[in-house]
């Protein structure tokens, strides 16, 4: 049996073929030009648009941009700001560059009362994606930072669930899971309404009195109604993730199993399939993770690089639990991060494992970003983010973030 090609040759095959440009694009073929100029970073490409009227052209052109973010796919944090207290901008949401820690890409508030309640990436073409929230009208849309598409989600009740008597009254504030369908490539939202009576408190989801419902953006996008799961979880936004269109949320077993040091694996966590619109048998937790001489403080759940990760914290050390096989429930304790070398004790949460092995941090607490390398066990200070309500990691191209600019 012949050996798999390489990955660059497979996306040199897939190139779309170049539209005509004017012969001052250079004296190479189009084609040859084009493969390289694919094989330059995004900031380099977009200096080289002053080059000329022709190259201009063909580096602004949408075609180009999507055959470059095939390419090179670069980190970019995002941020979302709580108020605009001691801020020169009237910032929604920006976009920013890691290395140099400079916006390129401001989102404006649309309303004057919005604010961003989520930020999360899907996977393939959805990209980045936000949940804007209009206090004043109580209404949600989900907003592309990158692209500015807006999709508006219904404020009514699934119908099967109105037809039972339901009112969102008796309901405290949404939760937004979303996640991109891989054989459809429809974006699906997961809606999770908590029974009022428990908001505020650690647990929920087993309870038939909590509401859960989906729709799909491109459809009606009318809401609904699912049954609920099969085992209470934690209403948190740390113990929650969305990976490979699957969204997983950590059940109050094991929350409990880590404060109390007791081993008990089963049903560590729930997880609902986005594409099935079902909820699927809960994942065991790793074997051993509750054992040892450290005293466990926190346990929340990531999506580094599209694995699952379980986050197992204490006061010195953060271990990433990452999820190799979901039907054998097999986890690999990846990293041990020495988070006591980061001068800080503030509970802290990977956001990114960069391509050198590097992984990126943030201190939710401060907004502090560092880069933690595990090959030094030294912390690196990347950029401080103050007044920010909502932090994350996109990966794309610099080029899809600078489109149709000067």
């Amino acid at each position: 049996m012949s050996s798999p090609e390489p990955r660059d040759t497979q996306q040199r095959r897939r190139l779309p073929a170049a539209p005509a440009t004017p012969a001052a694009a250079g004296a190479l073929p189009l084609d040859a030009l084009c493969e390289i100029l694919l094989r330059l970073r995004g900031k380099q490409l977009c200096r080289l648009r002053t080059v000329c009227r022709a190259w201009r052209t063909l580096l602004t052109a949408p075609w180009f941009a999507a055959a470059h973010a095939a390419r090179r796919r670069e980190p970019y944090v995002v941020a979302s700001y709580v108020d605009h207290v001691d801020l020169d901008r009237d910032s929604l949401v920006d976009v920013l560059d890691m290395s140099s820690g400079q916006i390129v890409r401001h989102v404006a508030a649309g309303h004057a009362s919005d604010v961003v309640v989520s930020v999360a990436a899907c996977s393939g073409s959805a990209g980045l994606v936000c949940v804007v929230k209009t206090i004043d009208g109580g209404s949600f849309r989900l907003l592309d930072p990158v692209t500015g598409a807006v999709h508006h989600l219904s404020g009514e009740l699934a119908r099967d669930h109105a037809a039972r008597g339901f009112s969102l009254r008796d309901y405290g504030e949404p939760v937004f899971m979303f996640g991109q369908v891989a054989g459809t490539g429809e974006l699906k939202v997961l809606r999770m309404l908590p029974f009022r009576r428990r908001c505020g408190g650690g647990g929920g989801g087993g309870d038939r009195d909590d509401l859960f419902e989906v729709c799909t953006l491109s459809r009606s996008a009318r809401w609904r109604g699912m049954h609920g799961p099969p085992r209470s979880f934690v209403w948190n936004e740390w113990t929650r993730v969305v990976v490979g269109g699957v969204v997983y949320c950590l059940s109050v077993a094991a929350y409990f199993a880590v404060v109390n040091r007791r081993a008990d694996e089963r049903g560590w966590i729930v997880r609902f399939d986005l594409e099935a619109e079902q909820w699927r048998p809960s994942v065991k937790g790793p074997r051993g993770l509750v054992h040892g001489g450290r005293h466990n403080l926190y346990v929340t759940l990531a999506n580094l690089n599209g694995s699952l990760v379980i986050v197992q914290e204490s006061s010195r050390v953060m271990d990433l639990w990452f999820l190799k096989d979901s039907e054998e429930d097999l986890w690999v304790k990846q990293y041990s991060v020495q988070i006591e070398r980061s001068g800080h004790i503030s509970p802290m949460h990977p956001l990114l494992v960069l391509e050198d092995g590097r992984i990126v941090t943030v201190i939710r607490s401060m907004g502090l970003l560092q880069i933690y390398d595990p090959r030094t066990s030294t912390f690196a200070s990347l950029m401080m983010l103050r007044h920010s309500s909502r932090i994350s990691v996109h990966t794309g191209s610099f080029l899809s973030l600078h489109h149709g600019e000067n």
